[in-house]
């Protein structure tokens, strides 16, 4: 997958910013080099106001300097190192044989393109912090979960009466467990309660996904529904339809 948070990817979701952004790439061999360039570009200035004698000097300092470099280097940058820098935000990630250290993060599968921006920000802010507080990213999905009610047409107030009166529309009993569980964890970390987040951080974690599984159910499948319908159904089709089912047409 093309978002991937894997070693040397040239794209993948930034664990920064959270946008699948391309990638640059630094190996140790690279960024010994770039070390070594603004090195020798130092000393490129300064011989440029000193005698010749002076310079030769210099230049067969740099000469020797160059033979060493690498293994002087080596003992604070150490081959199994490689820095990706992301082309969005400018942050960066370093790696040690393949693995990211840097930032700590975990592997979150990015919020869905159907959410408001204002969820997805919030839901990307979630999965930063997750690691370091699994309560503050539960409350966050709590309040991107009110925020999703508001974008189904509830007034986003009371998370507990929009999901009754989903409900009440024909909410599918899937998808108001989906709800529930998001609301009741979601308050556990706002307020103390019986489910303690610090010792079962499987259960925050899980929820970024179910999140993603409300809104692909309410949002994204109907969308993609209506759109097949809109440009598959004839017009005059689209009439006898409506007059069977007694809507206006």
């Amino acid at each position: 997958m093309k978002d991937q948070l894997k070693y040397r990817n040239p794209k993948f979701q930034c664990p920064h910013c959270g946008v699948v952004s391309q990638q640059r790439w630094f190996s140790n061999y690279e960024l010994c080099n770039i070390v070594f360039t603004l090195y020798d570009h130092i000393f490129l200035d300064y011989r440029a106001n000193i005698d010749s004698y002076d310079q030769e000097v210099i230049r067969k300092f740099l000469k020797l300097a160059k033979q060493n470099f690498p293994d002087n280097i080596n003992s604070v940058i150490p081959k199994s190192l490689s820095i990706a820098v992301c082309e969005s935000c400018g942050e960066y990630s370093i790696w040690v044989k393949e693995d990211i250290i840097y930032p700590r993060q975990i592997s979150i599968e990015p919020p869905n393109e159907d959410l408001n921006e204002e969820i997805k920000a919030i839901y990307n802010e979630a999965s930063r912090i997750f690691i370091d507080s699994p309560k503050g990213a539960t409350a966050l999905l709590r309040l991107a979960l009110q925020l999703l009610l508001q974008q189904l047409g509830k007034e986003g107030k009371n998370i507990n009466n929009d999901i009754k009166e989903l409900v009440e529309d024909g909410l599918s009993p899937k998808i108001q467990k989906a709800l529930d569980l998001l609301r009741v964890v979601g308050n556990n970390a706002v307020h103390p309660g019986q489910i303690n987040l610090d010792d079962n951080k499987d259960v925050a974690l899980k929820l970024f996904k179910i999140l993603n599984i409300i809104a692909n159910e309410m949002i994204t499948k109907p969308k993609e529904i209506e759109t097949l319908y809109e440009d598959v159904i004839p017009e005059e089709t689209k009439k006898h339809i409506n007059t069977r089912d007694g809507r206006k047409n």
